[in-house]
């Protein structure tokens, strides 16, 4: 901690109105006297020369800082600089006539190559081999100058007005191409469109697939039994005739109604596998999950899993049999999968296995077990809908949030692959 003390003993007083370490009229003395304490334990004293600034050179006071703990007092940075000296100007000759004047010099130049004319004289030979004689050409005045522009004028005004009138030409040559061949597309379009708005509809009456390609079958069906009915009876022939005539047309009619009624259990059928076949998709597909980045991620969970094996199981039960170990290996996978819960729906499942099996090996034929796979898939897509069974089927299902129903199976050994 070292101690201050002035060099100068008279000092000015101090001004009562302001703290001691703010009297403006306080004056920093040129050397200072400091003790302080040496690392061998006596105290010495040095005096330290202090370079200021020249008297008049004066400072606003701008305040200082006060450390908080120690209580310790700074002068503001502004103190311990050189005050800095703006630089003016010299606008002395700022609107002199020199000033706004441009100077100019002269300088000789020397040319790297020498050259000279020298003119035939008496004590000079000069050689005139090279000489040649020029003749003044007649005189052409401006007149005939400004006429030969005119002229020449005249003959590029025709070159680019003949372009433009070409070029305009083309253009519309070529606007009226395209509205041509627009035409044509539009033509081509339209029988395009036709026709595929024909196969459509003949498609729509050879494979109708929904209520309204129904309705238009039964309503073509009736215009034409009303059509059929009115030529009949405008006709003219006897009652028996028209009777037989009614008969044949009832029995058209009737024909026709049955093609209708299995065309509508075809796309039953069709719409019935086409919504399980989405189903069992949109249950084994993946989570997807945005991670932090914005980027999606596609996660794989047990219940995901747990859907897309019962989808394959579903899907290799419904499909086409290539031979008999291949089905029986098929039969065996479901058995094991649906042994692991024990309701009335899973021992039905066991049941038909069973059976089926049985008649297998008893080598039957593929189209006598026809209903019982049917029964099977059946069965079997049962238990793929059910959530207890697979937890993924309950986004799937049509109850509402508040249906609740009691577990349908008691749990005999918790699957491998399954975590609640």
């Amino acid at each position: 901690m070292s101690d201050p003390a002035s060099s100068q003993p008279t000092l000015p007083p101090i001004d009562s109105s302001y703290p001691s370490y703010v009297d403006p009229s306080y004056v920093m003395p040129g050397e200072i006297t400091v003790s302080a304490m040496m690392d061998d334990g006596r105290r010495s004293t040095f005096n330290v020369t202090i370079d200021k600034l020249p008297p008049g050179n004066s400072k606003p006071y701008l305040g200082g800082y006060r450390h908080k703990r120690t209580g310790v007092t700074y002068h503001h940075g502004s103190a311990q600089t050189n005050p800095s000296t703006k630089v003016y100007k010299d606008v002395s000759n700022l609107r002199n006539r020199d000033t706004q004047t441009y100077s100019t010099t002269t300088k000789s130049t020397q040319l790297v190559r020498e050259s000279g004319t020298q003119m035939k004289r008496k004590d000079v030979h000069l050689s005139n081999a090279g000489d040649r004689n020029v003749t003044a050409q007649p005189y052409f005045s401006s007149n005939q100058l400004l006429e030969l522009q005119r002229s020449k004028t005249l003959v590029i005004q025709c070159y680019w007005r003949g372009y433009i009138a070409r070029k305009v030409a083309w253009k519309r040559r070529d606007e009226i191409y395209q509205r041509q061949m627009g035409r044509l597309r539009e033509k081509e379009e339209a029988v395009r469109e036709r026709q595929r708005k024909q196969k459509e509809e003949i498609e729509r009456r050879m494979n109708p697939r929904s209520v309204r390609d129904f309705e238009i079958l039964y309503n073509e069906l009736e215009s034409w039994r009303h059509a059929e009915m009115n030529r009949i009876k405008q006709g003219g022939g006897t009652k028996m005739e028209q009777k037989g005539m009614i008969a044949e047309l009832l029995a058209k009619e009737t024909k026709l109604l049955q093609t209708i009624d299995k065309l509508k259990s075809k796309a039953v059928k069709g719409g019935r596998d086409k919504k399980v076949t989405t189903m069992m998709e949109n249950m084994a597909k993946s989570k997807s999950w945005e991670m932090s980045n914005g980027i999606p991620i596609a996660v794989e969970t047990p219940f995901t899993t747990r859907a897309r094996e019962l989808s394959a199981l579903f899907l290799a039960l419904k499909g086409s049999v290539k031979g008999v170990d291949e089905r029986l290996d098929v039969l065996l996978n479901v058995k094991w999968t649906v042994n692991e819960f024990d309701c009335a729906l899973t021992r039905d499942i066991v049941e038909l296995i069973d059976r089926e099996a049985d008649l297998l090996n008893r080598g039957r034929s593929q189209k006598t077990l026809k209903g019982l796979r049917q029964r099977l898939e059946n069965l079997f897509l049962q238990f793929v809908e059910t959530p207890e069974f697979n937890p993924e089927a309950q986004r799937f299902l049509k109850v509402g949030d508040g249906f609740e129903v009691e577990p349908v199976y008691k749990t005999l050994a918790a699957p491998s692959n399954w975590v609640e």
